[in-house]
């Protein structure tokens, strides 16, 4: 029999796998791009502006956390150290909830003084931003400059879920994860943007910018074909076979690394 105030909050110490899985994605890979929305988005980064210097945390019981360090109208993402508000998630599905739309309300559980509440208080703005960016309405889209930011954080967000699915999947960490070996990986679309991964022994880190020497290069025509790739609307083998989309370096590396990429939409909707 649990403890009744641990009933009453409805915590949940054994999430099933789908829900851990996403409840990583959310929090590493979600919320973790709002650096990458700073940097592409002056909207993004005006909000940013507006909530001053603090550091944000978001704890999941039996899940992840993370923490958002805003400085200077600048975002970092960490997984150690303090914040300065803290907010608590009873278990991965509420927070997954939240993150689908539905009306949760989280449990706060740090303030540090008047400022710290302001911030919590203009952060959905800022996370409401993000949502119009990484799913944006058809009108959105016809902004040809607007496509390009769309297409570039939703790549990189994509390519950042890997992770929480290698550490929080058992069957995919097994199957796949002995398989891949080290090496970086970069994806572009020729004068547009570069994003890459490096696989590391100690993890996957996923960044902007290219890379001076990747070891697989993944090149995309351009922005209208990359968004396609993303909405599933083009068929890569015939992309492959035409050149719209050309691999070159260590092939094998890249096989490897997508056979778990292409499973994050499985998760993240």
């Amino acid at each position: 029999m649990g403890l009744p105030i641990l009933e009453k909050v409805g915590l949940d110490g054994n999430p099933p796998v789908r829900e851990r899985v996403r409840a990583s994605m959310h929090l590493h890979a979600v919320l973790g791009s709002l650096p990458h929305l700073v940097r592409l988005d002056p909207e993004g980064a005006r909000l940013a502006r507006g909530i001053g210097d603090v550091a944000l945390e978001f704890r999941v019981f039996a899940g992840p956390r993370v923490v958002l360090e805003f400085r200077g109208g600048s975002v970092q993402v960490r997984q150690e150290g303090g914040s300065d508000v803290g907010i608590f998630f009873p278990s991965c599905q509420a927070l997954n909830r939240m993150f689908d739309g539905e009306k949760v309300t989280p449990i706060p559980f740090k303030f540090r003084g008047i400022g710290s509440l302001r911030a919590l208080q203009r952060f959905p703005a800022m996370t409401d931003r993000l949502t119009h960016l990484l799913k944006p309405t058809r009108e959105a889209l016809e902004d040809p400059s607007f496509r390009a930011r769309h297409v570039e954080i939703s790549l990189l967000v994509g390519l950042a879920a890997v992770s929480s699915l290698l550490e929080n999947d058992p069957r995919v960490k097994q199957r796949v994860g002995p398989a891949l070996h080290h090496g970086s990986i970069q994806y572009e679309v020729p004068g547009v943007f570069a994003v890459h991964v490096l696989l590391e022994p100690r993890g996957i880190r996923v960044g902007a910018g290219p890379l001076g020497d990747p070891a697989t290069t993944i090149t995309i025509r351009d922005v209208d074909l990359a968004l396609g790739l993303l909405q599933g609307t083009v068929d890569t083998f015939a992309a492959n076979g035409s050149g719209d989309i050309r691999a070159s370096g260590d092939l094998h590396l890249a096989d490897e690394f997508n056979q778990v990429f292409e499973r994050v939409g499985f998760y993240l909707k």
